[in-house]
């Protein structure tokens, strides 16, 4: 396989969909999505279904607690198995989206100083992920485990390496459900807070020892002016973990794209303004995105500045598109101009998916989806009124064509060739395989 360099991924991240010529025309023509699954076991008789189906791209998912259980001690069985279907991958003609794992943190990286996040309530991230945003004991770790990856697999011909900070392996810091308490920020440890351990280059709090909602500091009243500093510090803490990791796999030679998962829209300006003023109170954060960090207008700007990276939206058919579809109109769908519109227009009833595809075009990152899956499945922030699997496949890959993605990957390969049930739920291979080819026939 022909390795491509760093400047043809940077362009074609700029560029977005628009690759090539039409024939006669000398206008770009966009280039057909990829489709792919999440999850992928590599196996060959999946492997040649997919194939026939139209999938061309697999997510290969690795574990750091199974690959290094004991600090500098790989499972050798493991790392073999790895390898198999990595290999099995390649031969089959897929392009491989590798999740080295990070957020599956080993316990004795947990135990290392400063390895767990500690909230401002007292709470401690039970699954948070490697604490990569402030420690400097886990950064080395995590870069030593990433060199390992890279030696023992070789990146070389590796479609896209997803990386993030969160127990999802998403942009930003813990939810409330990976522990600590309701409403509790995430940056109350001794690195962020004293500087102990903190990891070079990393910015300790502007304001050590305040608590969000807390209207004095040191014994003086607290201006909106310093918590919209702490806020922008607490928030691009998490994107510079992000970069750091972009950072660590080029110096180890991988010159492909990056995603960033992200769900949700983040916090929405007029939010931030509001609860800003609040002195972080609690209001106007209806989905906990300010606890998590999410500020997608300055983050997405951060990241725009690196080559090759891409916002993988995680959430395509959430629950935020099946209220946004009952709006009058409907507001779940990506239109022309919203790059121009989520700056200026209400944006309130918009899906998530179409406000956050919006920004990241409007920053100029690329652009790739997938459906949140089962609606039961841990970490899917399924609800009640969420949407089958079935009707995620029939509108999400819809959702990232409209939206300009370059790639769409159905979550999960298990869950297409688990079947139907007796009452006809679920989905198949087959069903996959019929949406593609209608997307297709659409010139999509």
């Amino acid at each position: 396989m022909r390795r491509v360099s760093l400047l043809t991924f940077l362009a074609l991240v700029i560029l977005g969909s628009t690759v090539g010529c039409s024939a006669g025309t000398g206008r770009a023509s966009p280039a057909p999505m990829a489709f792919g699954v999440l999850g992928s076991s590599c196996s060959p008789d999946r492997l040649a279904a997919l194939r026939t189906a139209g999938v061309s791209v697999v997510e290969l998912p690795l574990a750091w607690d199974r690959y290094e259980p004991v600090e500098g001690r790989v499972d050798s069985r493991y790392v073999a198995e790895v390898q198999a279907r990595l290999d099995a991958c390649r031969q089959a003609g897929m392009g491989v989206v590798l999740s080295p794992g990070l957020h599956y943190a080993p316990n004795w990286v947990r135990r290392l100083a400063g390895g767990v996040l500690k909230g401002s309530s007292g709470g401690v991230a039970r699954h948070g992920g490697a604490e990569l945003i402030f420690s400097a004991a886990t950064r080395d770790a995590a870069q030593r485990y990433l060199a390992r990856v890279a030696s023992d697999l070789g990146l070389e011909h590796i479609t896209a390496i997803r990386v993030g900070t969160d127990a999802s392996g998403e942009l930003g810091y813990p939810g409330p459900e990976d522990g600590g308490n309701e409403g509790e920020f995430w940056a109350f440890g001794d690195a962020p807070q004293l500087g102990i351990g903190l990891a070079e280059g990393v910015v300790r709090s502007p304001m050590p020892g305040w608590v969000p909602g807390s209207r004095s500091w040191n014994g003086r009243v607290v201006t909106p002016q310093q918590v919209r500093n702490w806020w922008d510090w607490y928030a691009g803490s998490a994107v510079d973990a992000v970069v750091w990791q972009v950072g660590e796999l080029r110096k180890l030679g991988y010159e492909g794209l990056i995603h960033v998962p992200v769900a949700g829209r983040g916090a929405l300006p007029a939010d931030v303004v509001q609860a800003v003023d609040g002195r972080l109170d609690g209001r106007a954060n209806p989905d906990g995105a300010l606890e998590r960090g999410l500020d997608y207008v300055a983050q997405f700007a951060v990241l725009a500045a690196l080559p090759g990276v891409a916002i993988d939206f995680t959430g395509l058919d959430d629950v935020s598109d099946v209220w946004a579809r009952t709006a009058d109109p409907p507001q779940d769908r990506c239109r022309p101009g919203d790059e121009t519109g989520v700056v200026r227009d209400d944006v309130s009833e918009w899906s998530s998916h179409r406000y956050t595809s919006a920004l990241a075009r409007r920053a100029g990152l690329g652009l790739v989806g997938e459906n949140p899956g089962p609606p039961d499945a841990p970490f899917t922030g399924g609800s009640p009124f969420s949407h089958s699997l079935a009707d995620q496949l029939r509108l999400a890959p819809e959702y990232a064509a409209e939206c300009g993605m370059t790639m769409f990957l159905f979550g999960f390969e298990e869950d297409l060739f688990r079947g139907k049930n007796r009452a006809g739920n679920g989905v198949g291979v087959d069903d996959y395989g019929r949406m593609i080819q209608q997307l297709r026939a659409d010139g999509r």
